[in-house]
């Protein structure tokens, strides 16, 4: 079990280090359950950076906006308070005008589980989900000992 858990992980990382803007083909994100979406958005949601202050295996709702998204049902959410780099970069949702560590502080991977494993189908372009959409998002926080947090989510709201 644990290393499935090492496996998602290591995958959702992967996957979500680049920084591509290639597009998921149509048919994938079509796929994801409406029942995952919450159509206002959630009173409780915290900023990234006050969630991830959070103990591990509590539940909260986590509001940012998306940095990128893997190939499977993942992302990676950024605190608002980081401004994209509209000016300097092409892919704006890089933060290239930030110090790259404190993108990394600011951020979490948000992962929707099929099983224990990130489902296959992917979030871009889900109801207009883009990169730097801003968003809240419901789930169970896990941080691992070197402190890389993730989101294991159950819902999703548009800000």
């Amino acid at each position: 079990m644990n290393l499935l858990k090492t496996a998602a992980t290591i995958t959702l990382l992967l996957a979500g280090a680049s920084c591509s803007s290639e597009t998921a083909p149509a048919a994938q994100r079509s796929t994801m359950p409406d029942s995952l979406w919450i159509e206002a958005p959630m009173t409780d949601a915290v900023d990234v950076l006050a969630a991830k202050k959070v103990a591990s295996g509590e539940v909260v709702t986590v509001k940012g906006q998306v940095q990128d998204f893997g190939t499977l049902a993942t992302f990676r959410l950024v605190d608002s308070s980081l401004p994209p780099c509209t000016d300097l970069c092409p892919t704006p949702w890089d933060f290239c005008c930030e110090d790259p560590a404190d993108v990394l502080a600011a951020t979490i991977n948000v992962e929707f589980l099929d099983g224990d494993l990130p489902a296959s189908w992917s979030l871009k372009g889900a109801k207009g989900l883009d990169h730097l959409t801003k968003v809240c998002v419901k789930g169970t926080l896990h941080t691992d000992e070197a402190g890389n947090s993730r989101l294991t989510a159950t819902s999703i709201a548009m800000l």
